[in-house]
């Protein structure tokens, strides 16, 4: 079975290091350059600047579609991923539907512990903070766990999900070069229409750089047990 024994190697790869930049290494290294860059981010005003502009413009609809649509977003690929291999069992879309199932629980593992550990504020959005319209919050962080609620804060989720999904997708069916089109356009928009009220600039950048580095891991232990199934068997050899 591909599926058990991907997640055999997901957990031999968390108890014992593996070698090279691959597995929770790969991972680590996704969280460490995103926490960089949110203090690149957030020590140049750019996080701030960003929110600034962004509350200018009629953007609401957007956020709230995006918002909405990060939730389905999971269901729909990985519903409509095992229909399709029903229907074209050879096309491996049952090995991707895998790949994003196992890729979503990974994304929201780790997501949601970051975030339960960071506690940032989120921003002075419709919704949260209207008496701090005016004053940059965007240094506001509560470290420790669940000092703050994790439906918003560091990292985007939503972000994460969405491009653990299109990584780990393009790295199982690196031939559907359509369909990765199409796959990252909506998780860009899922992950940066959150940004239009919810969530900061660099909580994107970071969902994405971490659910890139989930969807490569994921993607890549799918593919290598596909090729390894869809391998001939070695011929008998036979005597003289």
């Amino acid at each position: 079975m591909v599926t058990r024994q991907v997640v055999n190697d997901l957990l031999a790869g968390f108890w014992s290091a593996p070698t090279g930049l691959r597995g929770w290494p790969m991972v680590l290294l996704g969280i460490a350059v995103s926490v960089v860059l949110t203090w690149v981010f957030v020590r140049s005003g750019l996080d701030w600047a960003y929110f600034v502009l962004i509350q200018k413009l009629p953007l609401f609809g957007a956020l709230i579609a995006a918002d909405g649509f990060g939730y389905i977003f999971p269901v729909l690929y990985v519903a409509g991923l095992f229909l399709a291999a029903r229907r074209a069992p050879q096309k491996g879309y049952g090995a991707a539907g895998f790949a994003v199932l196992i890729s979503v629980a990974l994304a929201l593992a780790v997501s949601m512990t970051l975030k339960a550990i960071t506690g940032r504020v989120s921003p002075p959005h419709h919704a949260y903070g209207a008496a701090l319209a005016n004053a940059d919050n965007s240094d506001a962080f509560n470290f420790g766990w669940m000092n703050l609620s994790i439906l918003g804060g560091w990292p985007s989720s939503h972000a994460t999900v969405a491009f653990a999904i299109t990584v780990s997708l393009m790295v199982v069916l690196p031939r559907a070069r359509r369909f990765h089109l199409i796959t990252l356009c909506l998780a860009t928009f899922t992950g940066l229409g959150v940004t239009f009220g919810f969530h900061w600039l660099s909580e994107f950048v970071s969902g994405a750089l971490i659910g890139t580095s989930i969807g490569l891991w994921v993607g890549s232990l799918i593919a290598a047990r596909m090729a390894m199934a869809n391998a001939p068997a070695p011929m008998a050899q036979t005597g003289p």
